[in-house]
């Protein structure tokens, strides 16, 4: 078994990482640097329909959504979004689950699954009224209750460890902090596999099952209330 630390989130008297950003009110303190998130891709008009000039700036989207879900346990991701003119975003979403609710001024896809299923090419876009960008395409897969795809079988895997962050971006102490969210996969800018660790004070896993291969690992907190910090730092580990 192969360990790895995924870092620490909580850097005393910095936070200077793991921080929310965009329509997002508060965030987990923490260090180290971000990564792995989904790409995203904007357009925008004039008024007269051609393209944009630049005299308005189209928004910016990121985020990683977690692409595993379990019957009966509870599924939430936001993504992260800014705008350099500082207007006014909205959200609209494609293909979204039918046991899931989409928040349109924050963006959040949440909801309970009730039974397994599979939704694919979901798109979530951010608009100022002017331009909009959009994240990749992703899919939700729902296994059985308290299962996790991923981890259906155990094998050859790699333990991670991370420290409990304690404070918010405003070095407030966080308090309805709900559990974590490991993003993995073998390409570090396509951590496509995710598993979510819905206990506030564990601060270990072990990803098992894994073939022969590197494997790039990061990990972001959630709050009770559907907010999300950014992706920890990247590490690796090799499976021979």
């Amino acid at each position: 078994m192969q360990k790895a630390n995924v870092g620490k989130w909580v850097q005393r008297g910095g936070l200077l990482a793991l921080v929310m950003t965009g329509v997002m009110t508060a965030g987990c303190g923490g260090g180290g640097g971000g990564g792995g998130a989904a790409s995203a891709s904007a357009s925008g008009a004039s008024g007269d329909g051609s393209a944009n000039s630049g005299a308005n700036s189209a928004p910016k989207i990121s985020g990683t959504p977690v692409t595993e879900a379990a019957v009966g346990s509870n599924y939430s991701m936001t993504p992260n979004a800014t705008d350099d003119d500082g207007d006014t975003l909205a959200f609209s979403i494609q293909n979204k689950p039918d046991w899931a609710q989409f928040n349109t001024a924050t963006g959040q896809l949440s909801g309970t699954p009730t039974s397994q299923a599979s939704t694919n090419d979901i798109v979530i876009t951010v608009s100022d009224g002017k331009a909009s960008a959009s994240l990749t395409a992703f899919s939700i897969t729902v296994g059985a209750t308290g299962s996790t795809p991923s981890q259906a079988a155990s094998g050859p895997g790699v333990s991670l460890s991370w420290d409990v962050p304690t404070r918010t971006e405003s070095g407030e102490t966080l308090q309805d902090l709900a559990g974590y969210r490991i993003h993995y996969g073998t390409n570090q800018n396509a951590m496509v596999r995710s598993i979510e660790v819905a206990s506030a004070g564990q601060n270990t896993f072990t990803v098992q099952n894994l073939p022969r291969g590197t494997y790039y690992f990061a990990v972001r907190a959630f709050t009770a209330s559907g907010e999300e910090s950014k992706l920890s730092n990247v590490i690796s580990r090799t499976i021979s």
